[in-house]
This record gives C-alpha cells, sequence and structure tokens, in this order.
C-alpha cells in the first residue's frame, strides 16, 4: 500500500505538470493573437494603399471596408493586450477586467466583420451596376 505522504506527494506533482502544461498553451494563445494582430496591421496597411491608388477611391463600399478592417485590428489588439495581461495574473479583480477588455475586444472584431461584409456587398452592387448582368 502507498505511503499518503507519497500520494499527496504524486498530487502536488499532477498539479504542478497541469499548472505548467495550462501556461504553456495561455502562451501559445497569446502569441496567436499577436500574429493575428500583425496579420490585420498589413491587411489594414494593403486596403488603404489600395484605397489610395485607385480611381474609384470615393467608392462607399471599399471605404466601408477599410473601416470595418480597421475596427477589426482594433478589436484584434485589445483582445491580444488583455489576454497577455491574464497570462500569470492572480488578481481577481484585474482578471475580471482584462476578461471584459477581451470580451469587448471580441465584440469589435464581430462588428468590424460585420461592417466589412456589407461594404463588400455594397462594392458588389456598385460593380454589378457598371457591368452589365449575366444570368446563368
Amino acid at each position: 500500500m502507498e505511503h499518503p505522504k507519497n500520494k499527496s506527494n504524486n498530487r502536488q506533482d499532477f498539479k504542478d505538470k497541469k499548472s505548467k502544461k495550462i501556461l504553456e498553451l495561455e502562451k501559445e494563445i497569446e502569441l496567436g493573437l499577436w500574429i493575428q494582430v500583425i496579420g490585420q496591421i498589413i491587411e489594414v496597411k494593403g486596403l488603404s494603399g489600395l484605397l489610395h491608388i485607385e480611381e474609384d477611391a470615393n467608392s462607399s463600399g471599399e471605404q466601408q471596408i477599410l473601416t470595418g478592417a480597421l475596427i477589426r485590428t482594433i478589436g484584434q489588439i485589445l483582445e491580444a493586450i488583455s489576454v497577455s495581461s491574464q497570462i500569470g495574473e492572480t488578481d481577481i479583480i484585474k482578471l475580471l477586467r482584462e476578461q471584459k477588455l477581451a470580451i469587448t475586444g471580441d465584440f469589435l472584431v464581430s462588428i468590424g466583420s460585420a461592417y466589412e461584409v456589407a461594404g463588400g456587398i455594397r462594392v458588389l452592387q456598385e460593380e454589378s451596376v457598371e457591368t452589365p448582368h449575366i444570368v446563368l
């Protein structure tokens, strides 16, 4: 029969390994979020550049797409900052505040995406007025 002290040590070892694995996974999530932020910034830069050099820069649909991408980028940055702040945080008040910030970031990402979709539909409508319709 195993000594009670050994059981306690085994349980503690398991908890330590689990905590270490959780921390590794949280850091992996954090890295993924920051990579997304970098991608978002590159996308916004590209969209902005295209809008600037295109002849139909006054297209409200294309401007709406850019605005949606900017909103998404802001949301992604808020979420990444929040997740970075949550890692290793032990103060429950600070943790809850950071979780609320992450939710706000997610909300902005969703709103930005919806705004982009509406802009894409508008661009499609603007372009379909200029070209003949083909019905299949």
